[in-house]
């Protein structure tokens, strides 16, 4: 039987702003899996602390909330011991680039074989608006009124600054184009990132709807080289949505150990019970 996107519906009611990016990104986020036929108990996806973190019981799945910055690890850990599961992990650009940085930068140097969603809106939007990594230079944010003194991380230039094997930019407005770039990362044989450009009309005002109409440019096809892709990563005026870059011929992490290549089971499978009665003896 064909999988639908009510099969991955909750009966939690969301809690968003109104007109938070979140309600389109889940609607993108259950389209994709539901296309990929996936069944929901098929998926495992580890969400970070952050209004994306609240989105874990509001899609029915195997569901795990970390804590901040932790989503990437859970991710890993879940795909190494059961590769049966499709693996995702859900995070915000404050939790992916500030407590989550090392972990996003190793997930990309091993190729893992998971898809990492990064809500980029620009701010800590659960706690009223504080500015991220990924916030502008000089923009005035809850608890700098002066405007932020520090200059920005683009998280594209990052990502492939680390040779990532793909990179995909999507948009929350734009659902039909993210599910298909979700889809795309799910099927990509290694560690797929995808920055999701997020509105948060409630503590990010100035990047609009109509701000981002005026400056998203869609990117057909992905670009060639590594290189080429690079070029295209600057956000100042026109911004490129679509896979950015892929590379099919990176080996993953799994496929380079090979004390696993012989072994048919998953390590989830080898898990044993042991007698441990005589050793808590010891403890009387």
């Amino acid at each position: 039987m064909a999988v639908s996107i009510s099969d991955y519906n909750s009966k939690v009611v969301p809690t968003w702003c109104a007109g938070c990016g979140n309600f389109t990104i889940h609607t993108a986020l259950k389209k994709a899996l539901s296309e990929l036929n996936i069944k929901p108990n098929e998926a495992f996806i580890a969400f970070d602390i952050g209004c994306n973190g609240n989105g874990m019981d509001k899609i029915k799945v195997n569901g795990f909330k970390g804590l901040h910055g932790r989503s990437i690890p859970l991710a890993i850990g879940s795909h190494l011991a059961n590769r049966r599961l499709t693996v995702l992990a859900d995070i915000g650009d404050g939790g992916t680039l500030h407590e989550g940085l090392d972990h996003l930068i190793h997930a990309i140097r091993s190729n893992y074989d998971i898809t990492i969603l990064i809500h980029n809106n620009e701010n800590f939007a659960l706690t009223t608006g504080q500015a991220t990594a990924t916030t502008d230079k000089g923009k005035k944010m809850y608890g700098l009124p002066g405007g932020r003194p520090e200059g920005e991380i683009n998280i594209g230039k990052l990502v492939l600054n680390e040779n990532a094997s793909f990179f995909a930019r999507g948009y929350s407005a734009d659902p039909l184009q993210l599910s298909e770039i979700i889809k795309a990362g799910i099927n990509h044989k290694g560690c797929s990132v995808i920055e999701i450009l997020q509105i948060c009309p409630t503590y990010n005002k100035a990047q609009s709807p109509q701000w981002f109409a005026q400056r998203l440019e869609k990117l057909e096809n992905p670009l060639d080289s590594i290189e080429e892709a690079r070029k295209v990563l600057d956000m100042s005026e026109k911004i490129k949505t679509g896979i950015i870059y892929q590379n099919q011929s990176v080996p993953i992490f799994y496929d380079r150990l090979e004390n696993r290549k012989e072994r048919d089971t998953e390590l989830v499978d080898e898990v044993k019970q042991y007698d441990i009665s005589k050793l808590l003896d010891y403890l009387d």
